[in-house]
């Protein structure tokens, strides 16, 4: 399969052909994949007729197969109806990027899991997100350890993704330095882990309990709302 000019094997195949009919039958939309240049390695785009999956051009080839599954899983999850993070009654400043480390929070790992059989390449990645906390670390403010501020939820919710998904011999020297220059966002980061762990990612009711439940902890309700898309629900 070749994507944005690339061939990246034929590990994706199958799962690219299951969504790319489910999104034409289920969604009424056709399924696109498209170049771009963003602070993220890919994002997926509902519009009118159309999902969209955009691929940054900077990402290497051998590292690609695992950045567009990722993608592909969030298209299934929307299909499959998993809960979303939407705005609250208000929104503060750095409101956005709470919801948006909230929501992959839970949906990062969950696409892990259904990722982990095709065994794919995510040295690239993790070297990126290594370099990527520790350059956020050392020059982290201060109001990031004010646990009642959108700064230090966003602290804690870092916190608590690379606690569950960075390998445990990397994360042993970031959680070190995160617990001394953040201690009170990395102890309530660990309250949301073991939220995540007890609440569990494997269906979308679990997933929608995990994601309500560490809102909750963060008392972030007032610029943080959870949809259930099951039914409509906001939560």
């Amino acid at each position: 399969m070749k994507v944005i000019g690339k061939d990246i094997g034929t590990a994706l195949d199958a799962m690219y052909a299951e969504l790319e009919q489910r999104v034409r039958v289920e969604a009424e939309c056709e399924l696109h994949v498209e170049p771009f240049e963003a602070g993220a390695f890919s994002s997926v785009d509902w519009e009118q007729g159309a999902c969209v999956v955009s691929l940054h051009n900077g990402v290497p080839t051998h590292a690609l197969p695992h950045v567009f599954g990722v993608a592909l899983q969030h298209i299934r999850q929307h299909l499959d109806r998993y809960p979303t993070v939407i705005d609250g009654p208000r929104d503060v400043y750095g409101g956005d990027i709470v919801r948006t480390t909230l929501r992959e929070l839970v949906m990062a790992p969950e696409a892990e899991l259904a990722l982990a059989p095709l065994n794919l390449d995510l040295t690239w990645e993790i070297e990126q997100r290594h370099a990527g906390l520790k350059d956020l670390l050392r020059d982290a403010p201060k109001e990031w350890d004010d646990i009642d501020s959108p700064g230090g939820a966003f602290a804690a919710l870092q916190y608590a993704r690379f606690a569950i998904e960075h390998p445990a011999d990397l994360w042993a020297t970031l959680k070190t330095t995160f617990s001394d220059k953040l201690p009170h966002a990395a102890e309530q980061g660990e309250r949301i882990v073991a939220i995540v762990r007890e609440k569990g990612l494997t269906t979308p009711g679990a997933c929608l309990e995990t994601l309500v439940a560490a809102r909750d902890a963060l008392n972030l309700a007032a610029y943080a709302g959870i949809e259930d898309l099951r039914n409509g629900a906001i939560v």
